[in-house]
């Protein structure tokens, strides 16, 4: 999945000095996507999604915990959640039911 991701980024695959860094945020993609959907283990076909949010969350890393910013005239409101395009991508969220 790192390779995914550095591809998406356009960096370099042999370029290893943001690893860890990538690796976080594939490790973070899985657990949100594990949460969200309520299962225990990412199926492989899910795999290219995850690079995906976990891209996504590399990409918007300075803007987590911020709701809105404002610079000058400029206005971003930002959702903390799960992109639209990505979510429709999984499956949809499993119940339990505890007994």
């Amino acid at each position: 999945m790192l390779e995914i991701v550095k591809m998406l980024l356009g960096m370099d695959i042999s370029d290893t000095s943001k690893d860890n860094l990538l690796n976080h945020f594939i490790k973070k993609a899985t657990d949100i996507i594990l949460g969200y959907c309520n299962i225990d283990a990412l199926p492989e076909q899910y795999h290219d999604v995850a690079a995906d949010l976990a891209v996504f969350l590399y990409n918007n890393r300075d803007l987590e915990g911020i709701t809105k910013k404002t610079e000058g005239e400029k206005s971003l409101t930002i959702i903390n959640a799960i992109p639209e395009s990505i979510r429709l991508a999984l499956p949809p969220p499993r119940i339990r039911v505890v007994g």
